[in-house]
Order: C-alpha cells, then structure tokens, then sequence
C-alpha cells in the first residue's frame, strides 16, 4: 500500500511539472552597475545565466552609459544567476528565484550591483583553518604569523588571540559550551561585521571586507555560546576585524599596533594579518601569502 502511494505521488509530481512545463514565459532582468560611491560604471561586463530546455545558457554584455545592463529570455522558471565585474575592480555575484508559477512582477527584476574598486592587494599572514580547543577552561593563544597554538600546543610564539573554552555536559543529550575571545595587550580588540556570502541572498564582492580595517571600535573580549539543543551555531556571515600586538604610550595613546580580518566564524574561520606595523590595509593578495607549505584546506584564496 505504501509502495503505491509512492508511486502515485511520483506520478502527481511528473504531471505538475509536466504543466508547469507546457508554457514558457518570458523574464526580464535590469542590471544597475554603480562603485562604491554610488556612480554608473561604464563597460562593466554583465553575465546573466539561466535554463532553457534543462541546458545551461547565458547572456552577456557591456553596461551602457548610465552603468545599466539589460537581459530578457523565454524559460519555463527557476533560477537566474548573474555576474559583474570589470578590470580594476572586483567581481560581484548574485541569483533570484523564479520560480515555476508566473508571476509578471516576480519575473521582472532590477537589481543595483556595487562593484568594489581593487586597490592596493598586499602579502598578508592568512590561512583557513578549522580548530577544536586542546584544553577547556583557560586561556589558550593562537600564533596568526606562525599559524599555529602557541606551546605546548603548538609552534607558535606570540599568542595574538586568546581563547578560552568551556564546556558542561549535562543528562539528556544537553551541554552548554562557550567560548570567550580576549586578546594579551589592552589595546587589542575585536570588532564584528556581517556580509551576504551566498549568491542566493543577494549580491555580493569577491572582496568581503572593507579595504581598510576601522581605527577604532574594538572590543577587548568577544563571547560566544552554543547551547545544546537549542542556542547559538556557528555563522559563516559572521565576520570580524582585529587590531593586535597594539602598543601603548603613557597617555593611552596607540604607537602601534597589527591589523587584519577575520572570514566566519569561531572555531572554523579564515584569518588575515597585515605584516606592516599600523598599516590598516586589510586587501589580501592571494598570490602573496607570508604563511608557506599550508596543506589545501588551509589556503586562502579570496581577497
């Protein structure tokens, strides 16, 4: 019996699409490629991608005079992607959802896309990594020039974050666990930033970050919980700039300090270091990464 209600509820599903099928409809897209100070750029190159007869197809073209890329197309519905970029800057992404049912003003889409200018890539300490704390319940300093936990858990020398984890297995399948980021210098700090990371959710830049990390706004401790089964879980639209080995005059007053970003979130991330003492670029050049022999899970290779 269940076996041919299966096969009856195949069957209903091969007649819907079969009827969503029988019509093509015709969507239309209208591209606004403006930079970051909201003016059209010209001769950007537009890629509009769609289906049409279950292959994948596109369409492609200049912006005009006033940064404007249009595109239209006959489909049976689903999903359109599209691309912007154009020399000197960097590639912006995105897609929209059709759908199956025609809807004339769902099917008709304008989007403004914001290209990034590429400014000046520099060699940075960057590295992917996916971490487990070795010990609970005290401070442990990660190394971001080495890559590594400091001793003795790992080759690192200067603990540039400190992470502390706690963890409370409790009956039932529950456990609470925590973990506090804090940093050694009191000038260090932490600084969170969200951004759209998939296509899905709207457009978004090779170049997640800022080109400059802020001057200021840094906190001094970062806590995130994970409660079990309900809580907190890890959020790669999370974010965060960093200022550390920050040194200090009487006054309170920064002499120097490191920057550099962070892409996702704890304990699995991508960080960046800029090697040059208070140099706020954070515009990694991938081709240039200080950190050698990474395996390849450990390469960054976004900007």
């Amino acid at each position: 019996m269940i076996m041919k209600n299966c096969v009856f509820l195949f069957l209903i599903g091969i007649t819907i699409n079969c009827a969503y099928a029988q019509t093509k409809h015709e969507w239309k897209v209208t591209l606004k490629v403006v930079d970051e100070a909201g003016l059209p750029v010209i001769g950007a190159k537009a890629d509009v991608n769609y289906y049409t007869n279950r292959a994948l197809a596109s369409i492609e073209g200049p912006t005009d005079a006033d940064g404007i890329f249009m595109a239209s197309h006959l489909s049976y519905g689903g999903e359109i992607g599209f691309a912007v970029g154009k020399s000197g800057y960097y590639t912006t992404k995105g897609s929209y959802t059709l759908g199956f049912n025609y809807d004339p003003a769902k099917w008709s889409l304008s989007q403004t896309v914001v290209l990034k200018k590429i400014g000046k890539p520099v060699p940075m300490y960057a590295k992917s990594v996916n971490l487990g704390i070795p010990a609970f319940d005290k401070p442990i300093g990660y190394d971001l020039e080495v890559g590594d936990w400091v001793g003795p858990f790992g080759k690192g020398v200067n603990g540039d974050i400190l992470f502390t984890g706690h963890f409370n297995d409790k009956t039932n399948n529950e456990s609470d666990y925590s973990l506090t980021v804090t940093f050694p210098n009191p000038a260090d700090g932490i600084q969170e930033f969200t951004t759209t990371i998939f296509v899905q959710e709207g457009p978004y830049s090779e170049l997640r970050s800022s080109h400059e990390a802020p001057l200021d706004g840094y906190q001094s401790e970062w806590v995130q919980a994970n409660n079990r089964p309900l809580g907190r879980t890890r959020d790669a639209h999370h974010n965060y700039y960093i200022r550390v080995r920050t040194k200090i005059d009487d006054r309170g007053n920064i002499v120097s300090a490191r920057y550099g970003k962070i892409y996702g979130d704890f304990m699995q991330f991508k960080y960046y270091l800029n090697p040059t003492i208070n140099d706020r670029n954070i515009e990694f050049d991938p081709k240039l990464n200080l950190l050698q022999g990474l395996k390849p899970l450990e390469q960054v290779k976004e900007p």
